[in-house]
């Protein structure tokens, strides 16, 4: 073959394509987040009571502080691959006043990152924290589920470097807090590229000496069903387990699900929030959420009230000897998340 032919120049760029091709699904690989089933982030070992009689939880998804009214994405049928950074930050101020001002013991926080293209390498947990502290003296976890060296989508913008996940913040200190791993069934190579999904228990002492355990999760969003029912499968086992051994549980979280019901369906080609099945846990069990209001707006669009359409899949599940006093929407119009924030008061039975 002649080298200076269109032919070989052709194979040329082939062979170099590929070899880079190569090299980036090896050094991709190579740097994969591999959690461990279960990883134990705190542990004190001399637990002492300090929960208040009655227990308010916020739970809020804050979509990286870059999920304003006026952003759509193009995962889920959208323009957008990220907000500007003006935009992140005014959401990021605006969250945190928020939460300076909410009277909650706990918070349970999902998708803040703490350095990733998307969000300008904005360590939003340190933010908040840090904040808060100051103002209440909360203790803040944190356990990734998000961890990719570089996310190659979209091919001409690509999502690029994403560090993430869900922190826990109370004003009472755990004794022991673990990253649990949820089951991922997805197949290489997406797998290197997508989240590592986790559930994130804090442990607390009640003052009747039993545990008090308060989960933060965050289930998957896109799978067939079959990601979604394996992790849920995993959280009962767990929750239950805690409770017939005398634990009294909250879990909280963006469930990318409706809790069994809800009866208002919204769905597009790329998102389905599916209702969870009512007999995946024991009878007792308890489903807190406010109905009169929506939770998550879908980002196929920039927000439009009336418009975009809505769900709710921010919500509690709370075993049998715990009671439900109030829970309720912040409505606060989806202006600097794609999340409206929620809070219940729980009383330990």
């Amino acid at each position: 073959m002649k080298y200076n032919t269109p032919l070989f120049y052709a194979i040329a760029a082939a062979a170099t394509l590929l070899l880079l091709a190569l090299l980036f699904f090896t050094v991709a690989t190579i740097t994969a987040y591999r959690p461990a089933p279960e990883e134990t982030l705190y542990s004190k070992l001399q637990p002492q009571h300090c929960l208040p009689g009655r227990i308010t939880v916020t739970s809020w998804n804050i979509g990286y502080c870059g999920l304003g009214k006026d952003a759509d994405f193009f995962y889920e049928g959208g323009k957008m691959v990220r907000s500007s950074k003006k935009e992140v930050l005014e959401n990021l101020l605006h969250i945190t006043t928020f939460l300076q001002a909410d009277a909650s013991d706990f918070l349970l926080l999902q998708e803040v990152d703490v350095g990733s293209k998307r969000s300008y390498g904005i360590d939003e947990r340190r933010s908040i924290a840090d904040k808060l502290r100051n103002h209440k003296e909360f203790k803040e976890f944190f356990a990734y589920n998000y961890r990719a060296w570089f996310v190659p989508i979209p091919v001409f913008r690509p999502i690029g470097r994403v560090q993430s996940g869900v922190a826990t913040l109370g004003r009472c200190a755990p004794y022991h807090v673990t990253r649990h791993a949820y089951p991922n069934i997805t197949p290489y190579p997406q797998s290197i590229f997508l989240l590592k999904r986790c559930f994130l228990a804090c442990r607390y002492t009640a003052e009747n000496g039993n545990d008090f355990v308060l989960i933060n999760t965050h289930n998957s969003a896109y799978d067939s069903g079959k990601q979604r029912a394996a992790e849920m499968e995993m959280l009962r086992d767990f929750a239950v387990k805690e409770y017939e051994n005398g634990s009294y549980v909250v879990i909280g979280g963006d469930w990318n699900q409706t809790p069994p019901g809800y009866d208002k369906v919204a769905s597009t080609e790329q998102y389905t929030p599916h209702p969870i099945d009512s007999d995946l846990f024991p009878k007792g069990w308890q489903w807190a959420y406010d109905s009169a209001a929506e939770t998550m707006r879908f980002i196929n669009q920039p927000y439009a009230e009336g418009e975009t359409l809505t769900s709710v899949v921010d919500f509690f599940l709370i075993s049998p000897n715990v009671k439900v006093t109030k829970v309720a929407v912040h409505r606060l119009g989806f202006e600097h998340s794609d999340h409206n924030p929620v809070t219940a008061t729980f009383e330990l039975q």
